[in-house]
């Protein structure tokens, strides 16, 4: 591939798909490939690496990313990988990467094949992809096998214990607490009063923490939720969620099926609740299910829906009732003895606070000044500090990349001795080291900054229009509405609403330089400035 003065320029890379297995199972895969490196007469320049991560999906691999990112700056000539199963189990996953090495005149090699051809990514993708494909089938055979066996097949669900092989158990404490939601529901109480009393009691949810009323209802598509577990009347369901990964983030997404599809296997030795207080429950929730849901009118949303925040626990504050009243959703949904505050505020009232604090204080000319210091303060301090971590690795980088040459230049003309083999072998250990630590600290080293000159002026102009479209009551229903209303949340990281010690309405408001530094839609900043989004300091909360 070069010429034996220009020894081929080598990158490796490895990769372990769980996190149950080997964590040295990246450093066998690299010493073996360094080695076959050497044999080739390849000179090793970089190590890449993805642990713990699935080779089912693109999206979620920084080290191979990396890796590309490098054979597209001519980093390396070849990326040499264990087998092609580390680079992707996917047939299509495996020729983009092939694709992308030829296109930066790069190429894949394995420990097989010196050089990937278009033969081998389709045959060797097609295996990987096929094994990923048998190996779903066998588990979800495995698991259907289970099932039918009335075994565990997921989850440890709230009342029984899983045995080693899966046999089930039930646990007596726990089951007796199923028993009471089942009796109180089935008598009327609703499913907050029944949460709030077992958050009282400091009764474990089934993660150990607080009650909430979702965890008793579910979602009836998925036949979740405790009161909805047919399990607690001696009747195991599967086959509920078809679980499947995304081939793009590597991700897995679950999908419902349809009742059709659920499967149902009797085992009354797992029975906790009797078939009468069963059929009881189950009638009062199809009951409440008929019931008409509360018009919830989208033109009802709130300016800062999700960002107006309990001052006591922290929780979101929710409204409850169609006079716009908001509430701490903790309070509201597990009861006062996971947050104390029950005092109900105006949604007007604490929106128009917001809005003339947005525009009067945050706006002011001190603290756009204490803004501008802070945030330059800030970013001078984790530059200077970048600088003084960059600067020696990137010097001792040069320094063993020259000695390198030396070392390979020695090899080629046959002056070389066993110390100079043992020499090039540890100075490009080294080197593979220092340079994955100077891309870490590359990346996180903050990036160049000069502020918008004009991050007042549209910052107020943000808030003027979004006050002008509030007084003019047709702007609510207006296309332009929901716009406007982002435009001012970006303004905005977090809303505490509480009382003081006189018992009055507190308000508290917390925003962001970078965002409202941000231009408008079609607005074009001036050359010569750059805006970091979502980066900086946060500026001072100020009370309103």
């Amino acid at each position: 591939m070069k010429t034996s003065r220009n020894p081929t320029r080598c990158a490796i890379y490895a990769r372990y798909s769980s996190e149950r297995q080997n964590e040295r199972s990246i450093e066998d895969q690299v010493a073996i490939c360094r080695r076959a490196a050497q044999q080739r007469g390849w000179a090793p320049m970089a190590i890449f690496s993805d642990a713990a991560i699935s080779g089912a999906a693109m999206a979620n691999r920084p080290g191979l990313h990396a890796a590309l990112a490098a054979a597209e700056r001519g980093d390396f000539d070849v990326l040499l990988c264990e087998d092609e199963d580390r680079i992707a189990r996917n047939l299509e996953h495996l020729a983009h990467v092939v694709n992308r090495l030829e296109y930066a005149s790069a190429c894949l090699s394995t420990l097989t094949t010196e050089k990937v051809e278009t033969m081998h990514v389709a045959m060797k993708g097609f295996l990987a992809q096929d094994y990923l494909r048998n190996l779903s089938a066998k588990t979800r055979r495995g698991m259907m096998s289970n099932a039918e066996k009335g075994l565990a097949t997921g989850s440890r669900i709230y009342g029984y214990r899983t045995q080693p092989g899966g046999a089930q158990e039930i646990m007596p404490q726990e089951a007796e607490v199923v028993r009471e939601i089942f009796r109180r529901y089935g008598a009327g109480e609703t499913g907050r009063a029944i949460c709030a009393d077992l958050n009282a009691r400091a009764v474990p949810g089934p993660r150990g923490g607080f009650w909430n009323p979702s965890t008793l209802s579910g979602s009836r598509t998925r036949g979740n939720g405790l009161l909805a577990t047919e399990l607690y009347a001696g009747v195991k369901v599967w086959n509920r969620i078809e679980m499947r990964k995304d081939p793009q983030t590597g991700q897995r997404v679950s999908r419902a099926r349809p009742p059709s599809e659920w499967k149902r296997t009797e085992v009354p030795t797992l029975r906790i609740v009797s078939d009468d207080l069963w059929s009881a429950v189950q009638a009062r929730r199809d009951a409440r299910a008929v019931q008409t849901p509360y018009d919830r009118n989208p033109s009802k949303r709130g300016l800062f829906s999700g960002l107006i925040k309990c001052a006591a626990c922290g929780s979101s504050m929710t409204a409850f009732n169609s006079r716009g009243r908001l509430i701490c959703t903790a309070r509201r949904e597990k009861g006062p003895a996971v947050c104390g505050n029950d005092r109900s505020v105006d949604r007007g009232e604490v929106e128009r606070r917001v809005l003339e604090g947005l525009r009067a204080r945050l706006l002011s000319p001190e603290a756009v000044k204490a803004y501008v210091r802070l945030y330059h303060e800030a970013w001078q301090a984790e530059q200077a500090a970048a600088t003084a971590s960059i600067a020696p690795l990137r010097k001792r980088i040069g320094e063993l990349s020259r000695s390198i040459v030396r070392l390979v230049d020695k090899i080629c003309d046959g002056t070389d001795t066993p110390e100079t083999n043992r020499r090039l072998v540890d100075e490009e250990e080294e080197k593979a080291r220092l340079e994955l630590a100077l891309a870490q600290a590359e990346a996180e080293a903050p990036p160049p900054l000069t502020l918008h000159p004009k991050a007042a002026e549209m910052y107020a102009d943000r808030i003027a229009k979004l006050q002008s479209a509030i007084r003019e009551n047709s702007a609510i229903n207006s296309p332009d509405w929901l716009t406007v209303i982002e435009g001012v949340r970006d303004l905005v990281v977090r809303i505490e609403v509480g009382v003081d010690y006189a018992g009055e309405l507190k308000v508290s408001l917390s925003g962001t330089l970078a965002a409202f530094m941000q231009p408008q839609e079609n607005e074009k900043p001036p050359r010569l400035y750059k805006v970091v989004a979502g980066g900086g300091i946060e500026p001072p909360t100020c009370g309103l």
